[in-house]
């Protein structure tokens, strides 16, 4: 996994000097340049924006998904936009962080030991907490109690961890092992398209059949 990840780094951090300036890129790779760019300069603002945009394209694909595009609420979609800019992105990152700088910063970060220790603790301290805390600002948002909230994070937090544990097990031993740190939310950010979608379709059935 070491020699994964320093190849990783040498690789793109040789891009800009292996293209002569007077060859044209492609705009896809300019603005990859500015993201990592970005990235550098300001990490949190530039994940936070990222999260948002790609919440706002789950929500999209939520509603597709349920075949009810049509019902689909600029007001939902802000909401979503809302939880990945100001919730989902800084926490994320600041864990990461936590993680690498703080709990695991005497070991070499992509050994196995310490891979398997940060998907444990992801996924079974974090991931809970942030689902829960995802179910309560939904609820507020959409005028619902804490009661009802908790009522029914009590039906469905567990299922919705076992199917959330069988998609990001696999994808947080990538992402641990082979993604640096500044790449970890963007990685976690497309997958999550996916899986936000599930969670809007989860809650949303639920309200349904409340």
């Amino acid at each position: 996994m070491e020699n994964t990840y320093k190849l990783w780094v040498e690789v793109k951090n040789s891009l800009d000097a292996t293209i002569p300036a007077s060859v044209p890129s492609s705009i896809l790779t300019i603005a990859w340049r500015a993201y990592l760019r970005k990235l550098q300069t300001d990490p949190l603002v530039t994940k936070a924006i990222t999260a948002s945009i790609l919440s706002g394209i789950s929500t999209i694909g939520a509603r597709v998904f349920q075949g009810n595009g049509s019902e689909l609420k600029s007001s939902e979609i802000i909401h979503q936009m809302t939880i990945g800019l100001a919730v989902r992105a800084p926490l994320v990152h600041f864990f990461h962080m936590l993680l690498d700088r703080k709990v695991f910063r005497s070991y070499r970060q992509t050994s196995i030991p310490v891979v398997i220790g940060k998907v444990v603790l992801d996924q079974f301290i974090f991931a809970p907490a942030m689902t829960a805390l995802y179910y309560y600002i939904v609820g507020l948002m959409n005028d619902e109690g804490c009661q009802a909230t908790s009522k029914k994070l009590k039906r469905q937090l567990l299922a919705v961890l076992k199917k959330a544990w069988l998609l990001w097990i696999p994808v947080n031993f990538i992402s641990y092992g082979f993604i640096p740190l500044e790449l970890r939310v963007l990685f976690g950010n497309i997958v999550s398209i996916f899986w936000t979608a599930y969670l809007i379709s989860t809650v949303s059935s639920a309200k349904k059949n409340k």
